[in-house]
């Protein structure tokens, strides 16, 4: 049945489109239905738009993007606050355990068989006093694995990213305080870190199809929102570039609040015009490549002087441009392409600019983007990062080393003396310096000294 039927016999039928979605496609197609009737290109892109935002409209109640993500119900957040304050903390063991013949990665390359002893929560090279001893036969160890792009909202998934070598991960948007202070500091599980409610324009896509809140008007508005954001926990600001979203001065100034409290900030933003936003308001760390038309050189180049850094999430933008419905919703009446993305990534390295992995990967309940799963992702994004072009090691270090020193989190990344204890030791025979899809290949995990028993493929 061709389209335009099937919306005529289906969606157009009161019982069917709902007061609440009638409304939201009123409210949002009267701003774009004003049209120029002598430039018929223009009329056509304004009927793209309608059309769009009414797909948006019909599917409205089961859409969970970006920001609407973060819409928690009452009852999940009473769900898992019950969880997380039940649970049974694992105690940090007192004794060393040695692991012996492991090959150690170091950021730049897989050596010899050694000894690395895990000590309390921390790593050492010193085995006296060892109390048990663990043979890597030969595998490969690895710092635990950083996702520098997640959303998360349950415990189920900090036991996930953790059976997967995800012993970090940075969420970028917190739904509920409460629950994100909750999250926190679980030990024995993958550490969080969290940015606050992202700040959106009004009327923007991320208010008017994802339901944000975190609306700021104008530049005076910055520093008591910025304030607000960091005086509930959150250890880095987030801010969305689009493009019916913020001007620059307001950008600028949430920046620059940012700053001023010594923290860092992070935008998102997928499309050039965007992208553009992002980069002269300075904020440190820019989120998603852009997906409509690839970055030009001169941008990178900034970027790189301007000492940014960039997490492409090719995972999410695989999955989106992969769905004419979900890219509709995502970003209305822009057209995306991941060959765009992957062009901007390769001028980013080119310029020389820290690349980051993250996978944008979502935990709540009815999202459409059903192939966004925790965990697994990651993997999937290192291998999206290589065939973009990025070498195996480069690779490796985007999701240990390099976000480790961009976001400041100090004794994470690497395998040094007194580093914390955050591993991931892969099956005899698997180097994912030369093949890294064998980072999947996990034989242990531990997080903080604690080994996690559950890991995956051994469930």
């Amino acid at each position: 049945m061709a389209t335009w039927q099937w919306l005529t016999r289906n969606s157009l039928r009161p019982s069917a489109f709902g007061l609440r979605r009638l409304f939201l496609f009123y409210t949002i197609s009267k701003e774009v239905i004003r049209i120029s009737y002598d430039n018929f290109k223009a009329f056509y892109l304004k009927m793209q738009s309608i059309i769009y935002l009414f797909l948006a409209a019909l599917l409205y109640p089961s859409v969970k993007g970006c920001q609407v993500r973060h819409e928690i119900s009452a009852s999940h957040i009473e769900t898992q606050l019950k969880l997380l304050g039940a649970r049974s903390q694992s105690t940090i063991p007192t004794g060393k355990t040695a692991l012996t013949n492991v090959c150690v990665f170091d950021g730049w390359s897989i050596g010899e068989p050694t000894t690395v002893v895990i000590d309390g929560d921390s790593i050492t090279f010193d085995s006296r006093g060892v109390l048990r001893t663990i043979d890597g036969e030969g595998g490969v160890l690895l710092p635990g694995l950083i996702d520098s792009h997640v959303h998360l909202s349950s415990l189920a998934s900090l036991e996930t990213l953790s059976s997967y070598g995800v012993t970090t991960a940075m969420d970028m948007g917190c739904g509920n305080y409460t629950l994100c202070s909750a999250l926190r500091d679980q030990i024995g599980l993958t550490s969080y870190f969290g940015a606050g409610i992202g700040a959106v324009a009004p009327n923007s896509t991320h208010v008017t199809v994802f339901g944000s809140k975190g609306i700021v008007t104008e530049p005076s508005e910055a520093p008591e929102f910025v304030a607000h954001v960091f005086g509930n926990g959150s250890n880095y600001m987030k801010i969305i570039s689009e493009p019916n979203g913020f001007d620059q001065a307001i950008h600028n100034a949430l920046v620059s609040a940012t700053h001023a409290l010594g923290k860092v900030s992070m935008t998102h933003a997928q499309d050039l015009p965007s992208y553009e936003v992002a980069i002269l308001s300075k904020t440190n760390g820019i989120q998603h490549v852009p997906f409509d038309t690839p970055l030009t050189e001169a941008m990178a180049q900034r970027i790189k002087q301007q000492m940014q850094y960039v997490t492409p999430t090719l995972n999410i933008g695989k999955i989106v441009t992969a769905n004419m419905t979900v890219e509709s919703i995502i970003s209305p009446g822009v057209n995306l392409s991941y060959a765009a993305g992957v062009s901007s990534l390769q001028r980013l390295l080119r310029a020389g600019v820290p690349i980051l992995a993250g996978t944008d990967a979502i935990d709540f309940s009815n999202n459409l983007l059903q192939g966004d799963l925790i965990g697994v992702t990651l993997h999937r994004e290192l291998e999206y990062l290589t065939e973009a072009g990025m070498s195996e090691v480069d690779v490796l270090r985007a999701a240990t080393v390099v976000p480790s020193m961009v976001h400041n989190l100090t004794g994470r990344g690497s395998i040094r003396e007194g580093y914390r204890a955050d591993l991931l030791l892969l099956k005899p025979g698997s180097n994912p310096v030369q093949n890294i899809s064998k980072t999947i290949d996990i034989a242990r995990v531990w997080n903080g000294g604690i080994e996690y028993l559950s890991v995956a493929g051994k469930k």
